[in-house]
């Protein structure tokens, strides 16, 4: 009987390591390049989602502003244009909830640059172009995770709001990617953007 104890309480050790182990694998830790995503859980709260909606937007704001005043290339600028009034109607959206929590909106002024802004900066031309849609591209995959954990939140108007910037943040992604892919030599190859829905 004594050993059938001792063979119990092992095997049960041995299986709570194991789930242990398991869990761990399986845990996928999202991107924090930009300090903006702070949470690993599934959903977020209100204020969570207010505050990284608002410094994701400041940031990609000002990624935009850099772009719209050193590319050449007009499509990018156009394109630099369009997200900066997806952050800007983003924040104006965000406004009211922020209010009824007595939250201050982060913005554009208000967020500190970055390592990839600094780089950015001092990059010209066609590098400057590649350099800006990487990190555009980038930033928005941080921000699509982000929305996602918004929909699940427990506050419907995050789920709304969440569900609603999702879409826009998406089909400016694949603008980015369209346009990364655009690019050769330092000139765009493609006729036209892809069509919005």
């Amino acid at each position: 009987m004594e050993n059938f104890k001792d063979y119990a309480v092992a095997s049960i050790v041995i299986c709570a390591i194991a789930m242990c182990g398991a869990a761990k694998s399986t845990m996928v830790e999202p991107k924090f390049a930009y300090g903006v995503f702070s949470s690993l859980s599934d959903s977020l709260n209100t204020e969570q989602f207010i505050q990284q909606m608002s410094v994701g937007s400041g940031k990609e704001i000002n990624l935009s502003k850099l772009a719209k005043e050193k590319t050449k290339n007009s499509r990018i600028r156009d394109y630099a244009i369009k997200v900066m009034d997806a952050c800007i109607l983003a924040n104006s959206d965000l406004k009211p909830l922020a209010e009824a929590k007595k939250m201050i909106l982060a913005d554009s002024t208000s967020v500190e640059p970055n390592q990839i802004q600094a780089k950015l900066e001092k990059s010209k031309g066609a590098e400057f172009d590649k350099k800006y849609l990487a990190a555009t591209i980038d930033h928005h995959n941080q921000m699509i995770v982000m929305l996602e954990k918004g929909t699940m939140s427990p506050d419907t108007t995050v789920v709304s709001l969440a569900a609603k910037f999702l879409l826009v943040w998406r089909r400016n992604l694949e603008g980015a990617k369209f346009l990364s892919k655009s690019i050769r030599d330092g000139k765009m190859v493609a006729d036209s953007l892809p069509k919005e829905e």
